[in-house]
């Protein structure tokens, strides 16, 4: 039923709890788990805060974000595998995160979508609508929201 299994991760305790429901569908379905983490795309204006710096060890913000973003597919990653998981990819975007977790599920052709509710977004999601909730809106496969 399920062989492509995208989990959206920003480190969030639900986009973290997503991770549990997607280890046992794979399990039962014998599906890939593709883990994907979107950093926001900063305007010249913005990255150029990133120019104060504090030692010279610092980054630019976009490295920074990158890194980070990294991370936290490097631990779901992890955590999946102590469930006993084996087919796992992990992948980093720039760029706006439900655009992206959008252009990824089609590009992959992904069979379900399983995102958390509330992720680490800024004020303008609760204003605009979450990225959950435009995903679930737009998304071409179906979308479990934790």
């Amino acid at each position: 039923m399920f062989t492509k299994i995208l989990v959206p991760l920003d480190g969030s305790d639900k986009s973290i709890e997503s991770l549990e429901v997607a280890s046992t569908l794979a399990e039962k379905f014998d599906a890939e788990i593709y883990l994907l983490s979107v950093f926001k795309y900063y305007s010249f204006m913005e990255g150029s805060f990133s120019m104060i710096k504090g030692s010279s060890e610092t980054e630019n913000l976009e490295d920074v974000l990158r890194e980070h973003s990294k991370e936290i597919v490097s631990e779901g990653k992890k955590e999946l595998q102590d469930k006993g998981i084996t087919k796992i990819r992990a992948f980093v975007k720039m760029g706006s995160a439900a655009k992206e977790i959008l252009k990824f599920s089609k590009e992959h052709k992904v069979d379900l979508i399983i995102i958390g509710s509330k992720g680490q977004g800024e004020l303008s999601g609760y204003l605009l609508g979450g990225v959950s909730h435009k995903v679930t809106g737009l998304a071409k496969c179906p979308v479990m929201v934790i």
